[in-house]
């Protein structure tokens, strides 16, 4: 940038230092830090126009040593490209009210031996400005990118920062603050629930690395072997000052809860790493660790031992996000708790929960499987007493441990080691109705309850089942027979459940000839439908013609891009000459988990290939939707919101396709979210009927 020097007026008539020099390091340690990058969500490295916003207002001479305690510099338009980035990040400071048009920064002067200082406003003017002024710094932001598989958390890009009594060592990338392994309940008792750990002693605290994941068998996650596992993970782009930030320059809260079947799961997995969904959605994020298995959900019929602990530590999070998050930029009064499969489920239950409430303000459910219907009962959906789950599961847990028996069944199972004790042949994963957490066998949708104050998105992928099923049928198959092998053992369904759907309803007129792709087809709608698709759309119509939430927003995928690991063929896009890592536009199966990477921003961190051109724009749309209803409790950005921060495709996307639309009972529609999306009626109808699970099955109370 050429330097075109305008005068200023500001100097000693209203800024010139009259107090005693404040100490640099005090804009280092107390905060008052923003990020300011544009995040395109393409991979692309750190070109060296972003910048650190340091807002505390001070002389040029402390501003610059702030920056070099930053271990940066000043920036400079000499070296950096104003264009690339800074010019909206500042635009969008404007935008939020937290400066004007006039507001004027430190840069780093053209010659050091200047007696007057360089200053710069959002638009990229450059003035002289008198060095004793007191105004906001730009320094420079040299941090690495990081990706899934390297992090750099060098002492250079360390910080430290103070969450009430503690002290804090975390860390930056190129587009956020991160702190992570932080405790947020005590060390929890086995079989109890858990207790907010407060930060109100003097401590020094490394937050660099994730805490233990939570006991569990080895599986997707590797290192689950601790019963200390209750920590949670924090990505801001802003940091507060030590003495409080004003309410305005808060940033809503997400907090995200894992899947894995209440079984297993870990708050550091790297598809769904908050660092993009942060800092392109403006957001604080948070992901929770909460215990699974037996060590999460076993359940005694002694009136002490009621079962959802994992539950307990989901709402203690909270308590802690309540307590803490202002300190990481995050506005208590706008937490979102969102999730995919088993943590949409948890999701589910904590709208269901006395205990939670008013502790979140949205909720997002990414395919919260219900539990197929068996014996008139939604096996996840629906909670039962402790005394029926210790009957049902905790004998069997107790008699592969040798404890069926014991006077003390819980002294007894003590004894074995938590690891053990989550590998036997019964695993216990259910929640209950513990008269603490859950005073209720359901979510109940027939009137308003204590979910009525929150705004909630739920949504399915159009084809979840895909990846549940392990065989595709061969020539020959009998329909009766593979629906039964692959899909009944997997849902623990009666070996009759086959015949009592009608086929013809799912694509398979005669069951005698059909053919191998007409019984997939139909296994895998039959298995996606009862398990999912029905009663996420009964939620999202009972939910809105009884009021039971403040606003009820529905969407289904429609594209895409299952991580690696957890995918099967049929589940990725096929592979042409034109597209070799896959055609979105073909058709394949959008399968469970295959949203993951999208509404975190990841495809690209991952190291995943933008298949068509459209993967990173598309990521970018759903991003700037997910982080819009964190904001407002509405998926639609703000237009100007979205020409400030210069997100031009999702500008046009937006334009282009109209609103998401709230569900309407009397005409209820369902947002399908692909590259040119639409509104579009509920999907599956009469396939629902035909399963005995019609639209208005839980709009009156059971």
């Amino acid at each position: 940038m050429h330097r075109e020097l305008r005068s200023c007026l500001l100097g000693a008539s209203l800024l010139v230092l009259t107090v005693a020099e404040p100490q640099s390091s005090h804009l280092y340690l107390g905060g008052g830090l923003t990020i300011l990058t544009q995040n395109l969500l393409d991979g692309a490295q750190n070109d060296g126009n972003g910048a650190i916003l340091v807002s505390q207002p001070s002389p040029y001479y402390a501003a610059d040593t702030a920056c070099k305690l930053l271990g940066e510099t000043l920036w400079n338009p000499d070296v950096q490209d104003f264009a690339a980035g800074l010019n909206s990040s500042l635009s969008y400071q404007v935008f939020q009210g937290l400066a004007t048009k006039d507001q004027l920064y430190w840069i780093a002067k053209e010659d050091e031996s200047d007696e007057v200082c360089a200053g710069m406003n959002p638009a990229g003017e450059l003035y002289d400005v008198d060095c004793n002024s007191e105004i906001p710094a730009l320094c420079t932001q040299t941090a690495p990118v990081s990706t899934s598989s390297v992090s750099n958390t060098s002492m250079t890009w360390q910080i430290e920062h103070f969450v009430d009594q503690v002290q804090l060592t975390g860390y930056r990338d190129y587009h956020t603050f991160k702190f992570r392994g932080l405790r947020y309940a005590e060390t929890p008792e086995r079989f109890a629930y858990s207790k907010l750990k407060l930060y109100n002693e003097s401590a020094q605290v490394s937050a660099i690395n994730a805490g233990a994941d939570c006991v569990q068998p080895i599986g997707e996650v590797r290192s689950g072997s601790s019963e200390d596992c209750l920590f949670l993970n924090v990505w801001t782009p802003y940091l507060a000052p030590m003495a409080g930030a004003k309410k305005e320059q808060l940033k809503p809260v997400m907090v995200y809860l894992y899947g894995g079947g209440f079984t297993s799961g870990s708050g550091k997995n790297p598809n769904t790493d908050g660092t993009n969904l942060a800092s392109r959605g403006d957001a604080v994020v948070i992901s929770v660790n909460y215990r699974v298995g037996s060590v999460g959900f076993l359940a005694f019929d002694d009136g002490i031992h009621n079962g959802n602990y994992g539950i307990s530590d989901m709402v203690t999070a909270l308590e802690w996000v309540e307590k803490y998050v202002h300190y990481f930029g995050g506005d208590a009064d706008r937490v979102t708790v969102f999730g995919e499969s088993a943590g949409a489920m948890g999701t589910h239950i904590l709208l269901a929960s006395p205990k939670a409430k008013g502790l979140f303000h949205r909720a997002i459910m990414q395919s919260d499987p219900s539990g197929y219907p068996n014996d008139g009962k939604f096996t996840w959906s629906q909670y039962a007493t402790p005394e029926d789950e210790y009957r049902s599961t905790t004998t069997k847990v107790l008699k592969e441990a040798g404890c069926l028996n014991a006077t003390d069944q819980v002294a007894c199972i003590n004894k074995m080691g938590g690891f053990d004790l989550v590998n036997l042949t019964t695993n216990a994963n259910g929640a209950t109705a513990d008269g603490v957490y859950l005073l209720h066998h359901e979510l109940d949708l027939s009137k308003p309850g204590y979910a009525v104050d929150v705004d909630v998105m739920t949504g399915i992928n159009r084809d979840e089942a895909g990846v549940l099923i392990d065989n595709y049928p061969t020539n020959g198959t009998n329909f009766t027979d593979y629906f039964a092998n692959n899909v009944g053992n997997h849902f623990s369904l009666p070996a009759s459940a086959a015949a009592s759907f009608p086929p013809s309803a799912f694509g398979v007129a005669d069951t005698a000839v059909a053919t191998p792709e007409q019984i997939f087809n139909a296994s895998l709608r039959i298995a996606t439908d009862g398990e999912f698709s029905c009663f996420e759309l009964a939620k999202a119509y009972a939910g809105a013609k009884n009021k039971a939430f403040r606003s009820t927003y529905a969407f289904e995928f429609n594209r895409t891009y299952s991580p690696s690991g957890y995918t099967k063929t049929w589940c990725d896009a096929p592979k042409t000459a034109a597209r070799p890592n896959g055609d979105p536009d073909g058709e394949y199966y959008k399968c469970h988990a295959g949203e993951q990477l999208i509404v975190f921003g990841n495809v690209r961190r991952a190291g995943q290939a933008d298949r068509d051109g459209l993967d990173v724009p598309f990521t970018q749309l759903a991003v700037d939707y997910w982080s819009a209803f964190a904001r407002t409790g509405d998926p639609n950005p703000d237009k100007a919101y979205l020409e400030a921060r210069a997100y031009h495709a999702s500008l046009a996307q937006v334009e282009a396709t109209g609103r998401w639309e709230t569900v309407d009972p009397q005409r209820p529609t369902i947002r399908l979210l692909q590259w040119n999306g639409a509104q579009v009626p509920f999907v599956e109808q009469s396939q629902c009927q035909a399963l005995g699970l019609p639209l208005d099955m839980l709009a009156t109370s059971s």
